[in-house]
C-alpha cells in the first residue's frame, strides 16, 4: 500500500498534464551537471550497443524454438542474462518512444496507434530523450535503421533528438531492396536517409545487409579513448515484407508454409547481422567493454510468419503474444552472467538503466516512468518495478455488440438525425480532446439523459477520462446495452463505477494482468495452422465463443483478469471471481489517466506527399509552416452564433448561472 501510494503521489506531483508546445529540442545547456560529473569516471563508461528488431516473436528466436536457426543469438543470450519477464508495446512507435524518452505513452501524447508517414507528428519537443542524455554525459551517440517516430519537420529527426549520425529509414514500413515507402495506394516515396539528407544510389542493396555494414563502420571509425560510444541499431527486419535473400531460404525449405520459411530466413539474417556487428566490437577494442543490448519492439504477427506460441495474441494487441518480448543482455560487466532473469522489466526502464550504468545524473530527467534494473539484471537483485502500464488508449473503445446497436430511435434523448450524422465525424482521426462539459447546451441534454435512465444501466463516467467528448457521450447515452457493463456489476450498489471498461486499457501489477475494452484478437495460435490457416487446430484454439457461464461472451465483456505468474498464457478469465482485484486494478488506470496527456492524433497532411519533394519521404514543414497548420486543424475557442433558437441560449445562460451557483456553494463549504 505504501508503495501504490508513493507512486501516485509521484505521478500526482510529476504528470499534471503537460501541454505540447513548440520550441527547440532540449538543450545542453539543461544538463550542464552531466559532463562534469563523468569526467573523472569515462575510463568506467562502457560502450552501449542497443540492438533493436522489428516484429520479432516470443517463439522466433532459437533458444526458445530449435526450429529457427539463430546460432550467434543463442550462444550470445546463454554467456549473458536472458530477459524472460520483459515487456514491451504491441506496435511500433509506442516502443520505440518510450525507449527513448522513459515515459510512457500516456505521458507522450502517442497513446493511439503509430505516426504515419504522412501525419505531422513526432516525439514531443521539450522532453529529453536517451541519446541526449547520453551525449550530455559523453557519449558519442550513433542510430542506424529504423526511425518510425515522425519526421514532418527537420526538429523532428533523429539527429535533432541526441543522434550524432543517423543512417536509415523514417517511415515505418520500407521495400528490402528499393526503400520504397507507401501510405496508401499512389502515396508511396523513397525512404533512405543519411543525416538530414535522402541517400539516393542504395537501391538493389539489402537493407539489413546495408545497416550492418554502416554499424560497422562506425565502430571501426570510432576512437574509444577519445570518448564511449552508444550505437542504436534499430533493424527493420523482420517486419514485412518478406523478403529474405534466397540463400537464408535454404536451410528452412522444409517447412510447409512459405511465409514462416520466409521469416525464419530473415531471423537468420539478423542473427548473420548480429554476428558481424560483435566481431567488430571484438576487432576494434571495444567488447571488454560494452554492453550488448538485444530487444524487439513487439510481438509477431502470426499470419505474416511469425509466432508467439505459446503465448495468447499478436503484434497489436495487448495479450501477452503483443506485449512480452524477447530479449536478452550480452556483456563481460556482468557480475552474474549464463542465466535467466524473471525479473520485471519494461522498455522504459532503458533509458534510466542505460544513463546511469554511463554515469549520467538521471535525477535530471523529470518524471520518468521507467527504473534503473540493472541490478536486477546483472547482480540478480530483486527488480525495482512492480506494475507496468501497458496503456490507457481512449480513442480506441470498444464496438457495441450487436444487440446493443439494435435500440429503435425513439428510445433515445438525442433523436434529431442531424446528430447521428455528426457522430460518424468522430470516427476520423481527429485530435481534439474536448471536455464533456464544454459545451453548455450539450451539458443540459447529458444530464437530462442521465436523470432519465435507470441507474441500474449507467456507463461508468470518470471525470478524468480523455476520450468522454459530447459526441460520443450521445452515442454511449443512446446505446441500452443488454449485458451490463462490468465495471457496474463489480462496483457495491450505489457506488459510482471508477473506470469506464469500453476503453482500451490494460495494467500489469504485481502478478495480476487486467484488460478493459478491446484488446485485440486474442487467440492462440500454433504453428500447425499456418499453412492453411483452418481445421482443427484453428477452431480449437479461437477464443469465442466463452465458455464461462452468464451471458456474457468474448464478443461481449469488457473486463479481464488473469493471474500472469500462474497463467502465462492467459487461458484462465479470473475477472468474475476475483472482483475485488479488478476494482482495485481499476483504480489503479484512473490513478494512471489523470497523469495523461491528450492524445495526439492529427490527420494526414497532403503536403507530405513525396511527388512534391522529389519523389522521396522528407520533412514537409518549417516553423512557420507548423504554427499555420496547428492554428487550422486546432482551432481555438469560437462562440457558435445560434440566432434561431432564443429558447436554447436562454437554457444556456441559465445553466450557467447556476453552476457557477452551486461551485460557489461547493468552494465556500469547503473551506
Amino acid at each position: 500500500m505504501r508503495a501504490a501510494a508513493a507512486t501516485t503521489l509521484f505521478l500526482t506531483l510529476c504528470f499534471v498534464r503537460p501541454d505540447r508546445h513548440d520550441g527547440n529540442d532540449v538543450s545542453d545547456g539543461d544538463f550542464k551537471n552531466d559532463k562534469a560529473a563523468t569526467t573523472k569516471g569515462r575510463k568506467k563508461q562502457p560502450h552501449i550497443i542497443f540492438i533493436l528488431i522489428d516484429d520479432q516473436g516470443f517463439n522466433d528466436i532459437g533458444y526458445h524454438n530449435p526450429s529457427i536457426k539463430t546460432p550467434t543469438l543463442d550462444k550470445l543470450a546463454a554467456e549473458g542474462v536472458k530477459l524472460e519477464n520483459y515487456y514491451v508495446q504491441p506496435i511500433c512507435t509506442p516502443s520505440r518512444s518510450q525507449l527513448l524518452t522513459g515515459r510512457y505513452q500516456i505521458h507522450t501524447g502517442l497513446q493511439h496507434s503509430i505516426i504515419r508517414p504522412s501525419q505531422p507528428s513526432c516525439l514531443p519537443p521539450h522532453m529529453d530523450t536517451l541519446p541526449q542524455r547520453l551525449r550530455q554525459a559523453g557519449y558519442a551517440t550513433h542510430m542506424v535503421g529504423k526511425w518510425h517516430l515522425g519526421f514532418y519537420t527537420k526538429e523532428c529527426l533523429p539527429t535533432r533528438k541526441g543522434f550524432d549520425s543517423f543512417f536509415g529509414s523514417l517511415t515505418g514500413s520500407v521495400d528490402y531492396y528499393s526503400y520504397g515507402s507507401c501510405d496508401g495506394p499512389g502515396v508511396c516515396g523513397y525512404d533512405l536517409h543519411a543525416n538530414e539528407s535522402v541517400a539516393w544510389g542504395h537501391q538493389g542493396k539489402y537493407s539489413t545487409t546495408l545497416f550492418t555494414q554502416q554499424a560497422r563502420k562506425i565502430i571501426q571509425n570510432h576512437d574509444p579513448s577519445q570518448r564511449p560510444i552508444f550505437l542504436l541499431l534499430s533493424l527493420q527486419a523482420v517486419h514485412t515484407p518478406l523478403q529474405p535473400p534466397k540463400s537464408y531460404i535454404y536451410p528452412y525449405r522444409d517447412m510447409g508454409d512459405v511465409a514462416r520459411r520466409r521469416f525464419a530466413a530473415m531471423v537468420s539474417t539478423v542473427d548473420e547481422a548480429v554476428r558481424n556487428v560483435t566481431y567488430a566490437l571484438r576487432k576494434a577494442g571495444f567488447y571488454r567493454n560494452s554492453v550488448i543490448v538485444y530487444s524487439t519492439d513487439n510481438g509477431a504477427q502470426p499470419f505474416t510468419g511469425g509466432s508467439n506460441w505459446p503465448l495468447r495474441g499478436r503484434k497489436g494487441t495487448y495479450w501477452e503474444g503483443g506485449v512480452r518480448g524477447v530479449a536478452f543482455v550480452h556483456s563481460p560487466l556482468l557480475r552474474r552472467r549464463r542465466r535467466v532473469s524473471k525479473a520485471l522489466i519494461h522498455i522504459t526502464d532503458w533509458f534510466p538503466t542505460l544513463l546511469a550504468l554511463a554515469g549520467g545524473n538521471v535525477s535530471q530527467s523529470q518524471c520518468l516512468d521507467g527504473f534503473d534494473v540493472w541490478g536486477a539484471i546483472s547482480e540478480g537483485q530483486e527488480s525495482p518495478r512492480h506494475e507496468i502500464l501497458h496503456n490507457i488508449d481512449p480513442l480506441h473503445k470498444a464496438p457495441e455488440p450487436a444487440r446493443a446497436r439494435q435500440v429503435p430511435e425513439s428510445n433515445s434523448v438525442f433523436k434529431k438525425p442531424k446528430k447521428t450524422k455528426r457522430k460518424k465525424k468522430q470516427l476520423k482521426p481527429r485530435p481534439k480532446q474536448k471536455s464533456a462539459f464544454k459545451s453548455s447546451k450539450k451539458l443540459n441534454s447529458y444530464l437530462k439523459a442521465r436523470l432519465k435512465r435507470p441507474k441500474a444501466r449507467r456507463t461508468a463516467v470518470p471525470e478524468d477520462n480523455l476520450s468522454l467528448t459530447p459526441a460520443k457521450l450521445r452515442s454511449q447515452l443512446k446505446s441500452k446495452p443488454s449485458v451490463a457493463n462490468a465495471a457496474d456489476s463489480l462496483s457495491p450498489a450505489g457506488e459510482t463505477p471508477v473506470w469506464d471498461t469500453s476503453i482500451q486499457a490494460a495494467i500489469r501489477v504485481g502478478d495480476w494482468k487486467l484488460l478493459t475494452g478491446d484488446p485485440g484478437h486474442g487467440e492462440w495460435v500454433p504453428l500447425q495452422v499456418l499453412p492453411t490457416l483452418s481445421g482443427r487446430w484453428w477452431n480449437l484454439e479461437r477464443a469465442f465463443p466463452s465458455l464461462q457461464h452468464g451471458p456474457i461472451t468474448e464478443a461481449t465483456k469488457s473486463v479481464w483478469l488473469f493471474n500472469i505468474s500462474a497463467d502465462p498464457y492467459e487461458r484462465h478469465d479470473l475477472s468474475r471471481t476475483r472482483p475485488d482485484v479488478v476494482r482495485q486494478l481499476l483504480t489503479r488506470l484512473g490513478h494512471y489517466n489523470r497523469t495523461a496527456v491528450p492524445v495526439f492524433f492529427p490527420p494526414d497532411d497532403p503536403r507530405a506527399h513525396p511527388d512534391r519533394h522529389g519523389g522521396a519521404w522528407v520533412p514537409w514543414m518549417d516553423r512557420d509552416q507548423e504554427t499555420i497548420y496547428k492554428k487550422k486543424v486546432y482551432p481555438g475557442k469560437k462562440k457558435k452564433k445560434n440566432s434561431k433558437c432564443r429558447l436554447c441560449k436562454l437554457k444556456a445562460f441559465f445553466l450557467k448561472l447556476n453552476t457557477g451557483i452551486m461551485s460557489s456553494r461547493i468552494t465556500d463549504s469547503s473551506e
